[in-house]
């Protein structure tokens, strides 16, 4: 058996034609590169934290609040109040219905004005509910217009005198210093 072993060519360098190589100019280059880089970060950085703020919606030119309400024109819930006391006299509504669309419409504005569910609160909700300095002046006044509220609309008249000396002319003028007072 015969073996073959290839050798590779040697290859002689004269010491004459190693020569250096020309430095590459690309320092006018790779400081372009860097400086596009640190700005295209720098921007990056500026819009990650302006995107991470929560947003404020700007109430300016615009009076809407809530689902379909506006808030900003008391007059439609001047009205609104009005007609429960116009509906009473003319028969109707009895005393008690009164005092029940009264207090929805205390409740139905102050959902509106707050952006907070409201229409099923109780006295007691209303106790509980955290109070900042937002809100704290509009939830006092709803607390102590459904506490005025609550004896002529649930109590017996007969049993309760002041649940009997409400008129539903009182109750309304109440509901309708909610409106006035709360500040949106």
């Amino acid at each position: 058996m015969n073996v073959y072993v290839m050798a590779a060519p040697s290859v002689a360098i004269e010491p004459a034609d190693m020569q250096p190589v020309a430095p590459l100019e690309l320092t006018g280059t790779l400081t372009a590169v860097i400086a596009v880089c640190l700005l295209v970060a720098l921007v990056l950085a500026i819009l990650a934290i302006v995107l991470s703020k929560p947003r404020r919606k700007s109430d300016k030119g615009n009076t809407t609040r809530g689902a379909h309400r506006d808030v900003g024109s008391k007059t439609v819930w001047r009205e609104r109040i009005n007609s429960v006391v116009a509906r009473h006299e003319a028969g109707e509504l009895s005393r008690q219905e009164a005092f029940v669309q009264l207090a929805f419409i205390a409740r139905d504005f102050a959902t509106s004005a707050s952006n907070t569910q409201l229409s099923a609160s109780t006295l007691a909700d209303l106790n509980r509910m955290d109070r900042t300095g937002s809100n704290r002046e509009g939830l006092n006044a709803l607390r102590q217009t459904i506490a005025a509220l609550y004896p002529p609309e649930f109590a017996n008249a007969s049993l309760n005198s002041t649940a009997g000396q409400t008129s539903v002319q009182q109750a309304a003028e109440w509901v309708s210093t909610l409106v006035e007072r709360w500040r949106a």
